[in-house]
Formats: C-alpha cells, sequence, structure tokens
C-alpha cells in the first residue's frame, strides 16, 4: 500500500474493491518471475533497517510530551498519510508515537521485531513471526495508522475467541486515539452489525465477514457505484440493509489458517428446500440403505472417506424403488441419496465429524477444532446424519450464493497478514492471492527443547506413555499440554488420565463456551489439561512464576495434524517470549489410514525392524510424515478445486449476460 492519495469513500454507494482479473498464461508466468524476487528472504531488509533508525530517531523526544500533543500529531499524521500515502517517512513517526502511547496506555512498548512487523504488513506482505513474538499488539501498528488515514479496517481472526479477547486486550489504546471498535462475533445480530461495520475498526472471523458479504450482494440490484448513485435517488431502503462499506484493508491474523486451510471449501448461504413429500423421500432413502449389501451393493473405503455402488448394488436399488412413486424414478437421484445415506453410516462419525448437542447436529471444524456454528452439510447429507443420531429431523437446504475464500479476499483494495507458520506455503500464498512473505528475526532466543517423536504399535501402548509423561513432569511442578485431534480422541485421553488417578481439564468443541477460563488456568503447577488444536492457534498460555522456575510448559502430541504447520502451531503454545518450555510427539501406528504410496511400503518394514529399534522407529516416523503430506496435498488440490469451479462459475455468468 504505497498510495492511499485517490482512495474511494468508505460508503454504502461506492462500497470500493478490487476487480478479481483471472490471469493468462503470460501474466501467470510473469508473477511468477516477480514472485522470486519478492520472496527471496533478503527482499526488503536495507529498508527494514533504515525504516526501524526512523522510528528510533522520531521516539528520543516523544517520551517528554503531553498526551495531546501526541494526539493531535497522530491525527496530523493520518490526514497527511491519506492525502501522500503510506510511505516510509510518515510512518516511522506514526509507530513512534503509537509505541509511546502503547507504553503509556497499555503498559507494552513494541519491540523491533513488532514495529518490522507492522512495517511489513503495511506494505501489503504477510509476516512470519515466531509464536510468542506478540501478534496482537504488532496488529496494532498498521491498525491504528490506517484508521488513522481514515480507512475502515477490517482486522480478521480465526474464532470468536480471539476476536472478543483481542478487541477487548486493545480497545483501550484505540479509545485514547479516538478511533471507534467494532466486534462482531456469531451472536451478534444484523443491526448491531451494521453499527458494527460503521467502525473505524472492526475484529471479526473470516467466515462471518464472507457470510455478510454475501448477504449484501443478495440484496444489490446494481454493482456499479453509478448506479446505485441513481437507484438511491428513488429509494434507500436496499442501502439501509447493508452493511459493509466496502472492502478497504484487511489485516488477517494466523494468515495461512484463513487464507490456505479454509479457503478447500467455498462459503454458501442457503435457504429452506423442501415439503413432507421431500422429507419421506430422505427417510425412505435412509430405511433402504440397510437393504444394501456391503462389498456387495457398496463399496467402503474409509481411509479415502469414499463409497462407491457397485453395479449390482444399482441394479437392486432400482429393483427396490420401483414402487415407491416418481421422486425414485430418476436413477442420478435415487444413487444421490442413498450415497448420502451410507456416508452418514459408514464416514461420518461422532465426535470427529459432528457432536450432538441439545437435540441437534453441530458440525466440527477439522482444522480449528471447534464447532462449526449454524453450518450444516447440504444435498440431504445432514438430514441423513440427524436419523442416525435420532434427531428431530430439520428441512433440506438449497443453494442461494457462495463464494470461494480465494475470490474473496482477493476483492480488498489491501490485503496482509501475520502467523508463525506460513514460510511452507508461501508459493501458494503468492499465487493466489498476491501476497508475499518476509520472515521476522524473533525478539528473544527461543528456548524451547524439542525431545523429538517416539512411536509406538498400539493406542493403549500411546496412552500408557502419555500418561506417565505426564505424570513425571506433573511431579517436577511443570504445567502439561495435551494436544489430540478429535473430541473422541481428548475423551480417550481424559478417560486415561482419570484411570492413572492424574486430575486434568478437558478443552475441546463440547467445552468451548469454558475456553477461556480452561486457557487462562492452562499455565498453573501441576494442571493437564488434553486439548483439540482449539489451543493450537493464538492460545496464550500464561506460565506461573514457579512452572517457569521448573521448565515451563510441556507440551505433547498424540497425532499428527492435517499439516505440519498445525503441528508447529501447538509446539508454539510452550517457550514463548523467551519462557522455557519442550516439546515431544509420542504417536501410534495402530488402525492407521495408509493412503500414500510411500507409506504403504514403509509399513512391512516397520513391522520387520521392530519399533524398538533406531532403525524401525525412524520408518515409522517417516511413514506417518507420509501420511500426513498426502492429506496435505489433497487438500491443496481440494483449494484448488473450489478456484477453479469458481471461476467456472464466474464464465457461465458472463456468458449469460449477468453483471458484477
Amino acid at each position: 500500500m504505497s498510495r492511499s492519495a485517490g482512495h474511494a469513500p468508505a460508503d454504502y454507494r461506492h462500497r470500493p474493491e478490487r476487480p478479481v482479473v483471472q490471469l493468462d498464461w503470460l501474466e501467470r508466468l510473469q508473477r511468477r518471475v516477480v514472485g522470486r524476487l519478492e520472496l527471496h528472504p533478503w527482499r526488503l531488509k536495507l529498508r527494514q533497517k533504515r525504516f526501524l533508525a526512523a522510528v528510533r530517531r522520531h521516539s528520543q523526544p516523544l517520551g517528554t510530551q503531553a498526551d495531546s500533543a501526541l494526539l493531535q500529531r497522530a491525527r496530523e499524521l493520518g490526514t497527511r498519510m491519506r492525502q501522500q500515502g503510506f510511505n516510509d517517512h510518515l510512518l516511522a513517526e506514526q509507530f513512534a508515537i503509537i509505541r509511546e502511547i502503547s507504553g503509556r496506555v497499555l503498559g507494552m512498548r513494541h519491540f523491533d521485531s513488532q514495529l518490522t512487523g507492522g512495517w511489513i504488513m503495511v506494505q501489503g506482505r504477510i509476516a512470519e513471526m515466531k509464536t510468542g513474538e506478540g501478534k496482537t499488539l504488532t496488529a496494532v501498528l498498521p491498525v491504528i495508522a490506517v484508521a488513522l488515514a481514515g480507512l475502515p479496517v477490517h482486522v480478521i481472526t480465526v474464532n470468536d475467541y480471539l476476536t472478543a479477547r483481542d478487541a477487548e486486550e486493545m480497545a483501550p489504546l484505540y479509545r485514547w486515539f479516538g478511533l471507534s471498535l467494532g466486534v462482531v462475533t456469531h451472536e451478534v445480530d444484523p443491526v448491531g452489525r451494521r453499527a458494527a461495520y460503521q467502525s473505524d475498526i472492526v475484529y471479526i472471523t473470516g467466515k462471518e465477514l464472507v457470510f455478510d458479504y454475501l448477504r449484501d450482494q443478495m440484496k444489490l440490484t446494481h454493482q456499479h457505484p453509478l448506479r446505485m448513485q441513481v437507484a438511491a435517488l428513488k429509494s434507500t431502503r436496499v442501502e439501509a440493509q447493508l452493511q459493509l462499506r466496502g472492502l478497504h484493508f484487511a489485516l488477517v491474523d494466523e494468515a495461512d489458517s484463513v487464507l490456505i486451510d479454509e479457503s478447500r471449501t467455498p462459503l454458501i448461504i442457503s435457504g429452506v428446500q423442501g415439503n413432507e413429500e421431500e422429507q419421506r423421500f430422505i427417510e425412505t432413502g435412509w430405511r433402504l440403505s440397510f437393504e444394501l449389501q456391503q462389498d456387495h451393493d457398496f463399496l467402503v473405503d474409509r481411509e479415502r472417506r469414499h463409497i462407491d455402488l457397485t453395479e449390482a448394488g444399482r441394479n437392486n436399488l432400482q429393483r427396490l424403488s420401483e414402487t415407491l412413486g416418481p421422486l425414485w424414478k430418476g436413477a442420478i437421484r435415487r444413487e444421490e441419496i442413498i450415497h448420502k445415506a451410507l456416508l452418514a453410516r459408514f464416514i461420518y462419525q461422532l465426535d470427529k465429524d459432528y457432536l450432538v448437542r441439545e437435540g441437534k447436529i453441530e458440525l466440527i471444524d477439522p482444522l480449528s477444532g471447534r464447532v462449526m456454528e449454524g453450518r450444516s452439510w447440504e444435498k440431504g447429507l445432514h438430514q441423513m446424519v440427524e436419523l442416525k443420531e435420532e434427531c428431530e429431523l430439520t428441512q433440506q437446504r438449497v443453494t442461494l450464493a457462495r463464494i470461494s475464500y480465494q475470490n474473496f479476499f482477493r476483492r480488498y483494495l489491501h490485503l496482509s497478514g501475520m502467523t508463525g507458520t506460513a514460510w511452507e506455503v508461501k508459493d501458494e500464498l503468492w499465487r493466489v492471492y498476491g501476497l508475499a512473505v518476509s520472515r521476522v528475526k524473533p525478539n528473544r532466543r527461543e528456548q524451547r527443547k524439542e525431545l523429538g517423536a517416539r512411536v509406538f504399535a498400539t493406542d493403549q501402548e500411546r496412552w500408557q506413555a502419555v500418561v506417565e509423561h505426564s505424570r513425571r513432569q506433573v511431579e517436577q511442578g511443570r504445567a502439561v499440554l495435551i494436544g489430540t485431534a478429535s473430541v473422541s480422541a481428548s475423551e480417550t485421553a481424559s478417560a486415561s488420565l482419570k484411570q492413572a488417578g492424574l486430575a486434568h481439564y478437558l478443552l475441546s468443541a463440547k467445552q468451548d463456551k469454558q475456553e477461556a477460563e480452561i486457557v487462562a488456568a492452562a499455565g498453573q503447577p501441576g494442571r493437564i489439561t488434553v486439548a483439540t488444536n482449539m489451543a493450537g492457534r493464538g492460545t496464550d498460555i500464561k506460565l506461573a512464576p514457579e512452572v517457569k522456575q521448573a521448565g515451563g510448559l510441556h507440551v505433547i502430541l498424540t497425532e499428527h495434524y492435517e499439516s505440519s504447520r498445525v503441528d508447529r502451531q501447538l509446539a508454539g503454545r510452550c517457550a514463548r517470549q523467551g519462557d522455557p518450555g519442550s516439546f515431544e510427539m509420542l504417536l501410534s501406528l495402530e488402525d492407521q489410514p495408509l493412503r500414500s504410496l510411500r507409506g504403504k511400503s514403509l509399513m512391512p518394514t516397520c513391522r520387520s525392524l521392530g519399533l524398538a529399534s533406531r532403525a524401525g522407529q525412524q520408518a515409522a516416523r517417516n511413514l506417518l510424515r507420509a501420511e500426513q503430506q498426502f492429506v496435505e496435498r489433497q487438500n491443496y488440490l481440494a483449494r484448488q478445486s473450489t478456484l477453479e469451479y469458481d471461476h467456472k462459475q464466474k464464465d457461465l455468468l458472463a456468458f449469460a449476460g449477468s453483471v458484477d
């Protein structure tokens, strides 16, 4: 964001956003070449040093100045940046003022690493900062600088808990600068959302933001600003219902999670569709699925989460449905509903893919371990799971609007972000979003002890080791965090600890309401916390002084997550901000799905060598890593498929004469 002069006004009629343009092959080649330069580790290093020197120079006389003088100067700089752009000279002085006021209001002054991270984000890049470097405090630097220049700022987080927490922590600083702050969580109603979006700064999750954008798009009859101006002369009814004032400046916290992991599936707004006949059709399909025989009528591949009807199954289904009415006449329709019933029975699992709470099916996000509020499966799958769990049957949903994360975030005039784990996906971030990744040198040297990985043949052996290692750490006066991959796994770990007489606390999608209390006490002496990857991102576990002296937080990973980046995030819960800490993996080969060729070839080696030998352990670790890499590859292909589908839909709309 080198310039802000001439920026479109932030109102409901202009609603500025960047048009999404599909690049041709020559433009893609050019971007790839430019990306080599932008992703070079030494890119912008000299400018960073000059910028930090300028901030120090401006900081020297600030300590003796009154609050009113600093506030007046900050507003003057904001006006100048609105007119002249965000050049380094103006930005350095603004950052110096923000740091000084942060020290006075919050009692926290920004380190050089945080100043560097803030500057990188103003350049429209991703700042990769080590976990525990204080990214929440780093974010206020670009947020305040841009907001004082008069541009609406969206700070995007990965969940409602972090949205509310970060906004509350930084609110006093925003208020001091006279900036209004809005917070949007799932519970906020439309009136509250519109009021929040009119604020200078809005804290919100990616899902809520995209859904609000889609709702606005559904209300708009005209997309072009001039047409909206003309329409507003006739009536302001539509304008009064809109929420967003355009896509100006976005700062994405945990950028790799939001922009990469969550972009696997599109965001869809659906409406209720169906009648009694449709409901009977679903119920009949559920009953019919029990008359088909596994391995004869259908094949189940649990490892790939896939089910195929055989030719015999199709013929049998046709015979069984001959007298069931007109909805069963079409082969595609009847096979699709039976397929959904079989998926619900054999693939989708309670406490792994979904919860049953208060008689309703609630979906679990596989990436965050959290409940996805208000989300449901489509095309009858959700109703099949309801029948499976004997819940009240809801009506089917039909798609009204959809957009992928990729196409949404590329519409921001300025996009930036920060995370602790972006380097592995730097090429994808550049290719899809045009975002370059810059690494930031940590303020303090890490004291984390990596204790390596140990693989066991059975789950029972693994859980016994988890119990013994936890007991050993607790006896030393340390705190322990045990990471699991699902709600059911966390409950198994809890049962093992309970059987051993070890007191502990459980944090999963079932305990999401108590998250703040559980996290707040997770750093106390002798405390054992079992958590899904809810505790993997943005969770700051404050250590008691006795725990620091005993060696800090000890983290145990019991399963590889879907991405090695998520593993690293969990490891990053310990040894934060120079504190001591340690991390280890205790893994199991039992029931390990073998989907990759490398994994299948390594399993006989593991069995022949045995897990008691060093070579056998190495082979087992390679096998588990190969399977994780296979899942990472499948997720990457799913993201590409989502993006390509969006492009095809756009092309079809353009051919039909639709104007975006």
